[in-house]
Order: C-alpha cells, then structure tokens, then sequence
C-alpha cells in the first residue's frame, strides 16, 4: 500500500474518531457569518496593534467607540454572544510550542506531523473581536494576524486565511469526510458512498474567508471565499485551497492590490508544482494562456500550514482582464467538458471534432476553414510545451483547458476561435523508469491520460496536413531557441522569487537537462514529422540597435547582445520580417550571398552550412 494512501486511511480514521467524539459541530458557522456581515450600524471594535510581524511580544488592547461589550476569539471563529468577554488586555506572545485554541486543528495536525515530517506548531495569534449591544445588535468582526518572533517568514509573501473551523471542520466542513459519509462508514455501510466533503465541487461548498498578505507588513485584508482545490490533492491530508474574491463577500470582484503583475486578480489556488508554476512562468510570450505563480507560505487559523505556490485561477474573469473579452462572455473548457454553461456552448466545443471528422484534413482547404474554427498556432504552442517537457498526464480532455469568446465582436480575441491555456504541468513522467530528458512524449503510452499523444483524434487529423507540418515544427525550434534556452532557463532560476531549491529544479540542473532535453526531443519531433535535413545555425543581426528589430517567424530574437543564434532544420523555410523603430527605415538585407535583398519579409530556405542575416536601418 503506498504510503500516501496509509496516511489517508489514517486522516479519515481520526476524523471519524474527531467527529464523532461530540456532535458539536455543525453548519452553525456559516449561518453566524451570514447574519454578523450585516451592517448593523453598530461600529466595530478598534485594536491597539495592526496585524503584522513583532520581534516583542505586547499586550492588545479593544475598544468600542460606542462603549458596548466586546467579545472575541483566538480560533478563527467569529464572535458572538457566547465567546470570550474583553475585559483586560490580551497577551500577544510567540506561540511555538504547539498550543493550539482549536482541537480540532490540533489533533489533525499532529497526524500529519507524524505522517509527513512537517512542523505545524509554530502558531500565529489570530484575534477576531465585536461590538455586541445588550439587544444582542453585533458590530461588524475586526479580524488581525499577529506573528511574534517568527523572522523565519518575515521576507516572504504570507498567506494568511481565517476561516470558521466549523466551516472547515463541521459536519458540512469542506476540509472533512463530513456527516453524511460518517455516518454511512459508521452505520450499515448500504446504498451507494456518499461522497466526502471534501471531494465536492461548486458554490454550495465555498466558504467565507478573511484573507491577508503579509510581506513583512500587512498588504492586504479582504473578505473571500474558498473552496478544497485540485482533483487527487484532495485526498491527502494537507488539502489544498481555491481563493475567490467576490461581491457577496468585500463589494468586489477583484482583490484590492495586484497579486501576480499589474492587473486585477479575481482568484487564485494555493498548489503545490514547482514544475507548473515555473514552465508557465517560462512560456509568457506564447499564443498560450498560462498562469503566474509566486511562491508563498501557508496560515490557516494561526496554524503553520505549509509552503506553497499562489497560482492566477482560469475563470471568464481571468480572460476578462487578460484578453478583454467580457466575463459573461467566455466558454471555458476543462476536462473535456464546458466548465459552465449552456447546450449550445458544448456545441461549439465539439463542433472542432464534426470537422476534423468530416473533412479531410490533408487540404489547404481544409486547414484554413478549421482555423477559424481554432487558433491552430494556440493549439501548436500548447502542444510544443507539453511535449517539450515530456507531460504524460494529460491528453484532449485531462489537464488541458479550451477558452473562447461566445459572440463574436471587434477586439482581438473576440473572433470566437477555440484558444488553450496551459494546466496543470506537475509532470508525472518520473514514474516510468525513463530519464525525463529521454522521454519521447510523441510516441509513450500513458496510464494517466491514456493512449500516446500521436494516435489522439485531433493530433492524428492535423498530422495530415502539411502546412501543419511545417508550422508545428518551426515553431517547435522556434520555442528550444527562446523560451528553452539554458541562458533563459538559468536567468528565470535565478531571478523569478522563488527559494531554491524546490524539487531540486536549482541553476544547475537547468545546466544539465535542457541542453540534454533539446537534443533528446528534437530528435523525436525529426522522427515523428519525418525530417531528413540537417540541423543548422540562423545567426541574425541588426546594424544599429537602436533601429529596430527582426521577426522570425513566431518570436523576435534578443539582440541586445549584437546578435543571435538559432538552430533549425533545413527541412522547411524560415520567414523573416524586418521592424524599423520609430525614427527609422528599413534599408535592407545584408547576407552571406551577394543576393540583394530589399523585402521587408523574406521566407528562406536554410543551406546546410547554415544562414547570416542582418537587418539594415537608416535614421529618417
């Protein structure tokens, strides 16, 4: 039995132990917060001390501007009537040595810690108090995060999340089996399993939230929801977490600071995948939705949690920011299926596979006609990446994410063509007793996502096109060339925020595995596509920086070091595009042959010893 599956057999047990050991738990929490978010007109309670990294323990005062009593509590609940009365200062102390106000956290903690090696007692102080009135009229709830003495985390990004531990923990809790499958397991065991909590998906298992950020100071407290997020994760014992900003709970849509870069984050999931969060940090400048990451560490109710990544979630809000195509206006496809939506949004979805059944994909015809269809460089983009770092676990359906505009319209993106997003790149290749950079992810059968990739319905429809060909291979050396360069892969390493190691992905096994990768796979795709040329060098060049720069085919070489170098196969043309700055002209081509060359645009066939351009400008 793999020890994974050991250690939830246990969890399970001792939540049944937990649970049953006293009923007192229940769906009470959701209900309080419904009723305690209400403006009641009562002003909420003031603390002494902003949330926040203290090298000193103090003492935390409350007050209530309306001089009515103040309750509290240190366990993530939020307060009422019954909790803990303000009458003296509170104590705000390191807490470290495993104390823990919720026994609930604790136990399960303390399963996971013998489980997993991993230290959760190193404790936050989470403080949430209000102003109730002798007609039981309950303020809006102050919530403050407190670390004392805790400098190991001060200078990373810290996630914080209170939540109701009855919302978490309860019969309806998210994070546990629950109720009904308690008492089924514990019962006659007749009729069908009723599913884990923690297994259940939508709205109905969200849960209200106060998030915070903290990088050495508070950066952001806002009210949110969660939800258990990932698909196997979801069984071990430390799950996971989806993180929504919404209406119903700040007044907005959006997180108030910028998470990820300049622009507005509606969600975000707290997963574990080095390999995910980098290749997509790698791959930024493809025709490929891709997610940024940034490494962050984990409180749950003042409980050390764990180490992970924040990751952007795909939502139509997402692709609303991104690629300014309305919310209520993208179809979203994950897992084979539309991710919300109507009859008519399944039937444009499938509508690539009536084509690609009906027609004969070897035709130019063809080929352009499903283009408006789906954004084939998209689809080659995605493909390039997976395959380039050797994903067995996914396929048309698993692990690969569609998105288009509904309607049509103006902008870019509005052209309703089926676009990919890249998803979950935890990589589970490792599994198959091959060197990662030996996989030939063209041809290997998998028993995560099925058959090789080369026998999959739309892989084996546009195969048969030779412009496909053409494409998929160009594009291929074009992304080894850029993205996949060790000098590139190196740089993200060493420059993206991240504490290496993670996985051992350090600058130097960069050093080693993409050059070994490049020429392991590159070799494959000649195999696959039937390439008989030779590999040779592209060296471009422009005579005045400042003048501009060159295009070739899908990526605009770096040039800022004079020059750049390529490696492509002879089998198929190159196409070159000249862009004079503003202030300058293009004057023309200046190559190994004395061919004069004055188009802007060229395609060129690539000579076995290889080709030198340079790109010449004039000031206006």
């Amino acid at each position: 039995m793999k020890r994974a599956n050991i250690l939830y057999v246990l969890f399970v047990a001792s939540l049944i132990l937990i649970l049953t050991a006293g009923i007192v738990l229940g769906i009470k929490g959701q209900e309080e917060w419904d009723i305690l978010i209400n403006d009641t007109g009562l002003s909420a309670p003031v603390l002494s001390a902003e949330s926040g990294f203290y090298d000193e323990p103090f003492s935390l005062s409350i007050t209530s501007p309306d001089n009515v009593s103040i309750y509290y509590t240190l366990d993530g609940s939020p307060p009422t009537s019954d909790s803990m009365l303000y009458t003296e200062p509170i104590p705000i102390s390191r807490r470290g040595d495993g104390e823990n106000d919720n026994i609930h956290i604790q136990n399960m903690q303390e399963e996971w810690q013998d489980g997993y090696g991993e230290d959760h007692a190193i404790l936050a102080t989470v403080v949430r108090a209000a102003a109730i009135d002798s007609q039981n009229t309950c303020s809006d709830i102050v919530t403050a995060t407190y670390f004392i003495d805790q400098n190991q985390d001060r200078d990373k990004l810290v996630v914080s999340l209170v939540a109701d531990p009855y919302d978490l923990f309860g019969d309806n809790g998210i994070y546990v089996t629950g109720k009904a499958y308690d008492d089924w397991y514990l019962g006659e065991r007749e009729g069908n399993i009723p599913m884990p909590n923690f297994l259940q998906h939508g709205m109905d298992w969200e849960r209200p939230v106060v998030l915070e950020l903290f990088e050495g100071d508070s950066i952001l407290q806002q009210p949110a929801g969660i939800r258990i997020q990932g698909a196997s994760a979801r069984e071990y014992g430390l799950k996971r977490f989806s993180v929504y900003s919404r209406k119903k709970y700040s007044g907005s849509n959006w997180f108030d600071i910028p998470l990820f870069g300049d622009w507005k984050t509606h969600s975000f999931a707290l997963r574990s995948g080095f390999m995910n969060a980098y290749i997509q940090h790698l791959v930024q400048d493809r025709n490929i939705a891709s997610a940024e990451s940034r490494e962050v560490v984990v409180y749950l109710n003042g409980s050390y949690w764990y180490p992970t990544f924040a990751q952007e979630k795909y939502s139509g809000k997402f692709f609303q920011e991104q690629y300014g195509v309305d919310d209520d206006n993208v179809i979203i496809v994950k897992g084979g299926g539309v991710d919300s939506g109507s009859a008519d949004d399944h039937a444009l979805y499938f509508a690539i596979y009536d084509f690609i059944d009906t027609h004969d994909m070897s035709t130019p015809e063809a080929y352009k006609e499903l283009n408006e269809l789906m954004d084939i460089q998209s689809y080659i983009d995605f493909s390039c990446v997976n395959i380039y770092f050797g994903n067995l676990d996914y396929n048309e359906d698993k692990n690969s994410v569609y998105w288009r505009a509904r309607k049509t319209g103006t902008g870019e993106y509005e052209d309703g063509r089926w676009r990919w997003a890249l998803y979950d790149l935890d990589l589970e290749n490792l599994n198959y007793g091959v060197l990662e950079e030996d996989i030939n992810t063209f041809t290997m059968d998998t028993h995560y996502a099925g058959s090789a990739l080369n026998t999959r319905p739309m892989w084996v429809a546009l195969r048969k096109n030779p412009a496909f060909r053409q494409q998929f291979a160009v594009s291929f050396m074009d992304i080894v060339n850029t993205d996949f360069t060790v000098q590139n892969a190196v740089a993200a390493l060493e420059d993206w925020e991240v504490s290496l190691p993670w996985d051992v992905r350090t600058p130097e096994w960069a050093l080693h595995y993409f050059p070994a990768r490049t020429e392991a796979i590159t070799g494959y795709l000649a195999e696959e596509f039937g390439l008989t040329g030779e590999k040779a060098a592209i060296t471009l060049s422009v005579n005045d920086a400042r003048g501009g720069n060159i295009l070739l085919n899908t990526i605009t070489p770096d040039l800022s070091e004079g020059q750049w170098t390529g490696i492509y196969f002879t089998d198929y043309p190159v196409t070159v595009t000249a862009v004079p700055d503003k202030g300058y002209t293009f004057a023309g081509w200046q190559s190994d042959t004395a061919e004069e060359l004055t188009e802007k645009t060229l395609t060129l066939d690539i000579p076995a010893e290889g080709l030198r351009l340079q790109a010449l400008f004039e000031k206006k």
